[in-house]
C-alpha cells in the first residue's frame, strides 16, 4: 500500500517541474521565485514581512530580495527620514513573472482535479488544508 506522504511527494514533484519552467525562463533561483511568489501585484510589504512569507531567514531573505531588485523583478522604496524602513512590492518585470506562475498553477490544479467530482473536490481540498494544519 502506497503510503500518504510518498503520494503528496509525488504530486509536489509534478509542481515543481511546473515550477522548473518558469525559473528556467525567468533566470530564478528556487528562494528568488518563491519570493515573486510571495506577492501580490499592489501588495507592499517591509522586509521583515517578506522574509516570513518565503520562509527565510530575515538575513538570507534580504541578499535574495536585494537580487531581485537588481534584477528588476522587484521594486524597493525606502522612507526619505529612515532609511531602515523600507516597503517592497513587485515591479512590471515581477508581476509578468507573477502572472506566469499562476497562469502554470491554475493549469496544474485543473490537471489534478478534472477527474475528480464536485464532492470529491471539496473533500481533497478539506483534507489537504487539515494535512497542512497538522504539518
Amino acid at each position: 500500500m502506497e503510503r500518504l506522504i510518498d503520494l503528496i511527494e509525488q504530486l509536489k514533484a509534478r509542481c515543481v517541474d511546473n515550477e522548473s519552467v518558469i525559473m528556467a525562463e525567468a533566470d530564478l533561483s528556487p528562494a528568488e521565485y518563491n519570493g515573486i511568489s510571495a506577492l501580490e501585484p499592489e501588495e507592499e510589504v517591509c522586509g521583515s514581512t517578506l522574509s516570513r512569507k518565503m520562509n527565510l531567514s530575515p538575513s538570507r531573505a534580504s541578499r535574495v530580495i536585494d537580487k531581485l531588485v537588481r534584477n528588476g523583478y522587484f521594486l524597493r522604496e525606502c522612507d526619505s527620514e529612515d532609511r531602515r524602513r523600507c516597503t517592497i512590492s513587485l515591479a512590471e518585470k515581477g508581476i509578468l513573472v507573477k502572472r506566469r506562475i499562476e497562469e502554470i498553477k491554475r493549469e496544474c490544479e485543473d490537471r489534478v482535479i478534472q477527474g475528480l467530482s464536485t464532492k470529491e473536490r471539496k473533500y481533497f481540498t478539506s483534507s489537504l488544508k487539515k494535512i497542512n494544519r497538522i504539518l
